[in-house]
């Protein structure tokens, strides 16, 4: 499952170097199940027009990794992830352990082609309705769900657990109020590129308290402030454009408007921190950190900044990890 997704989210950054179909992310929307604990949307029709990302997309020769199986699994179904898929949005449903998940793509699809390729892994045929549907090979992960993809038309693909993906191959419904809750809030903008909505799970809040307990040693205390404070984030909200900058804003929403002011001051505390960290480690780093703002309203804790694509590019390539080894370590 988990190898599925990541392949599915490779495939919805890659994308066309020429003009592409309108984002599909408001359709999409409509398709997700009722009671979603949180969405994630990639617009990667926007994100491939971009120069930047058309760049790093021409150089990324070696995208599938070292496997060769996700590489011909695309040549089989007849998909092109610099071509093929226009948006993405990934849902959860369900609360605490009792969770699963469903992704959905619009795209342009080869139906034909894709089920041949998806049989030949070891899929078997079925009909949901009068959807063609296949169910994924366990792939040894025992005890897990079983995995469906359905193709409910030649631009959309939906991959999940079974009910997930029937209640998404339903007719289209009103938006789940958890996004249409933070689109009237102005916490997202669905022409962002990349956004992700998401309420926090009373389990998670009471992790965060466990961290704080064990955040130990020089430097700690702002992460310790931090792992505190979260504890009271009852839902976030995040966004991301691609301009000259990587420009990203996001709200933690908390239970009250004292816990707020809690979690501004630790988030602030933390930033300054990294701020003098990065005075000896990224220098480059210190300007943008200190142009991010923090603000608070009522129980809302908003933050926002910006990284200079040229910065990124720095420090990415300043950690990039050799996939291969050189020709010298060769044996």
């Amino acid at each position: 499952m988990k190898k599925l997704f990541l392949l599915a989210l490779v495939l919805a950054l890659a994308a066309p170097l020429a003009a592409a179909a309108p984002p599909a992310i408001g359709e999409l929307l409509r398709l997700v199940p009722a009671g979603a604990q949180a969405v994630v949307a990639v617009d990667s029709a926007t994100l491939r027009s971009h120069p930047k990302v058309q760049d790093w997309l021409l150089r990324q020769h070696a995208w599938t990794g070292a496997n060769d199986d996700p590489r011909q699994f695309l040549t089989d179904a007849g998909i092109d992830p610099l071509r093929d898929v226009d948006a993405m949005v990934v849902a959860i449903l369900g609360d605490g352990d009792a969770t699963s998940a469903v992704a959905l793509f619009a795209g342009r699809y080869d139906q034909a082609s894709l089920g041949a390729a998806l049989v030949k892994q070891g899929a078997q045929p079925l009909a949901l309705g009068q959807v063609q549907a296949y169910r994924l090979p366990d792939k040894g992960h025992h005890g897990s769900k079983a995995v469906v993809l359905a193709q409910p038309s030649p631009e959309l693909v939906i991959v999940g657990e079974e009910s997930a993906v029937q209640a998404a191959i339903a007719p289209p419904h009103a938006v789940v109020s958890l996004v249409q809750t933070e689109i009237l809030a102005r916490h997202i903008d669905l022409k962002a590129p990349f956004w992700v909505v998401a309420t926090v799970p009373a389990k998670v809040r009471e992790k965060a308290s466990e961290a704080a307990e064990h955040a130990q040693g020089e430097g700690s205390e702002p992460v310790h402030s931090v792992f505190v404070a979260s504890g009271t984030v009852q839902r976030v909200a995040m966004q991301a454009f691609l301009e000259d900058s990587l420009r990203f804003s996001g709200v933690a929403v908390t239970d009250t408007p004292e816990n707020a002011e809690l979690l501004r001051d630790a988030v602030k505390g933390a930033i300054a921190a990294a701020r003098l960290h990065a005075q000896g480690q990224a220098p480059e780093l210190v300007s943008v950190l200190r142009d991010i703002e923090v603000s608070v309203k009522g129980t809302e804790v908003s933050a926002s900044g910006a990284v200079p694509l040229a910065l990124l590019e720095k420090l990415v390539a300043e950690h990039k990890v050799p996939c291969e080894p050189s020709a010298k370590q060769q044996p």
